[in-house]
């Protein structure tokens, strides 16, 4: 009967330590930032620029730990402030698309360049804030 105690005891614990907990949904903290976008007259051209605006209804994705595809997305507000809640701690890449600002855009994909981060929540409760990205788009 003690010998079954000690291996329902030693179960337990082994279940407790194996279920480390991977980057995603259900913990307490959050990503959060700002999208901004900058209008130029020549899209590959800086010195072009005539603005900068929030970039509102901006669609912003987040991939985490090391998946390969987004897990979540959410849209930018009016602000261009967007947040993803309700994380664990883990690493995160956070990314959304601009217009390429190359000096030859494909054609048949012009939204195609990434703005992207690496961010990483270190400990539950925690807000992390990512800095602000900028987007390209033509005026």
């Amino acid at each position: 009967m003690k010998n079954v105690r000690i291996i329902a005891l030693a179960m337990c614990v082994m279940s407790m330590v194996a279920c480390k907990k991977e980057p995603g949904d259900g913990g307490n903290s959050s990503i959060s930032g700002k999208l901004h976008k900058e209008l130029r007259v020549v899209l590959n051209n800086p010195s072009t620029a005539v603005g900068t605006y929030p970039a509102a209804d901006q669609d912003v994705y987040i991939i985490y730990g090391n998946h390969v595809s987004p897990d979540d997305k959410v849209q930018a507000n009016y602000d261009g402030e967007y947040e993803f809640l309700y994380l664990r701690p883990g690493k995160y890449t956070v990314y959304t698309f601009s217009k390429d600002t190359n000096a030859v855009a494909t054609p048949w994909d012009e939204d195609h360049m990434t703005v992207i981060q690496a961010l990483e929540i270190t400990e539950g409760n925690q807000s992390v804030v990512a800095a602000d990205m900028t987007i390209y788009d033509a005026n």
